[in-house]
């Protein structure tokens, strides 16, 4: 495999391990990161939502559907699944655990220069990802 590929996997490896150094290694110290909770600016502000995730959901598997690269950046297509075993941090407040199981699709998408990802975006469909967990209205 190759060093940006690589840095995907061990990312993916240390959310699955619980382990937050392992998840956030492969990223620069000034990362810039996008998702549906919002914008994020260098390796502390990722490095607490990868916590959040780590201890809401300490059973997260991530299924790698299919991960490409085209030059610098990578492309990865996962489903997320874990049961909210912990309280999941969010930028309104603690969201406590629910024992409920959620499992979402995702893009993710990396770009890398000297060895290390500068860029991280992910999607999902975060109102599915809230009504698994109980915080919203199931559709009808």
């Amino acid at each position: 495999m190759n060093e940006l590929l690589d840095l995907v996997h061990t990312h993916y490896n240390g959310l699955e391990s619980g382990d937050l150094d392992l998840a956030a290694s492969p990223f620069a110290d000034d990362v810039a990161a996008v998702f549906p909770t919002g914008p994020l600016d260098g390796i502390d502000a990722l490095r607490n939502l990868i916590d959040s995730f780590i201890t809401a959901f300490p059973d997260l598997t991530i299924d790698r559907r299919t991960v490409w690269q085209d030059g610098d950046t990578a492309i990865a297509e996962v489903s997320f699944s874990g049961t909210q075993t912990g309280p999941l941090a969010t930028a309104t407040g603690e969201v406590p655990a629910s024992g409920r199981r959620v499992t979402f699709d995702a893009v993710d998408i990396f770009t890398a220069r000297s060895g290390k990802v500068v860029e991280h975006r992910g999607y999902w469909d975060n109102a599915t990802f809230l009504t698994q967990l109980g915080l919203l209205p199931d559709s009808v």
